[in-house]
């Protein structure tokens, strides 16, 4: 349908799992992007399949917790992209834990990814969101920051901030034609949930997820990049500051 058509798209965390999705997902809506993560790797094999879908798709090495290496991301996308309509803020770790058994440096780890990262990009992308006429801000959020969750301290804190996020920078840049929307995924079958499967076994982890879930089943990345799809189109063009669940009826409990 090509609903993102000559749109241009930042997405962080792009060469697995969620992030990949999203771009795969995008550029056959007939979006250009760029996608960044902190590995070569998954971000040139994710680039075989973009480059299916258009030539506009590039990748760029970025540590989105250094400022410098974010400046210099947001230039990359400056002169590969001309400017910048869409960024998705989609970059985040879990690392389990309370208060007693969270070492600093895991807490730092998890709040610098998770929101610093975020802040950063953002920020550093906002002159180009300001002249696109169109700037429209996704951050993937998670089901996590609506409720806590044993042994996720950190995570459920990094999200329930990331949250306050979206709604401040809805708030502040609405006047300037910005939306700022987010998603909540609840369990979604991607290699952040590797150390589970390894010790539960895939089948039984699957299982004992999808149980959690109304909908009998746990999500893939897809179910969330096509939210991100319809948040990014103008078929939301009138909503801001909104958080989608995105979790097989968990907030409905």
């Amino acid at each position: 349908m090509n609903r993102l058509k000559d749109r241009r798209a930042l997405i962080t965390g792009g060469g697995t799992g969620i992030g990949r999705a999203i771009a795969e997902v995008f550029t056959a809506e007939g979006c250009k992007v760029v996608i960044c993560g902190r590995r070569h790797g998954p971000l040139a094999e994710t680039m075989t399949t973009l480059l299916k879908n258009t030539k506009d798709a590039h990748f760029v090495e970025c540590d989105i917790i250094d400022p410098n290496d974010v400046t210099d991301l947001a230039g990359q996308t400056q002169k590969l992209l001309g400017g910048l309509d869409i960024l998705v803020n989609n970059a985040g770790i879990f690392e389990p834990g309370d208060i007693e058994n969270t070492e600093l440096a895991s807490w730092d780890r998890v709040i610098n990814i998770n929101l610093r990262g975020a802040f950063l990009v953002t920020k550093a992308c906002m002159s180009m969101l300001r002249k696109s006429g169109k700037g429209n801000v996704i951050n993937i959020s998670s089901s996590y920051g609506h409720k806590a969750e044993q042994d996720a301290m950190a995570y459920c804190i990094s999200k329930a901030a990331l949250d306050m996020f979206t709604r401040c920078g809805a708030l502040d840049y609405a006047k300037a034609g910005i939306r700022f929307n987010a998603v909540s995924p609840a369990v979604i079958d991607t290699a952040m949930h590797d150390r589970d499967k390894a010790e539960l076994g895939f089948q039984e982890w699957r299982n004992q997820m999808a149980y959690i879930h109304p909908l009998g089943t746990v999500g893939v990345p897809r179910d969330v990049a096509y939210a991100a799809l319809f948040l990014a189109s103008d078929d939301s063009a009138w909503i801001t500051g909104t958080n989608l669940p995105i979790d097989g009826g968990v907030s409905a409990k």
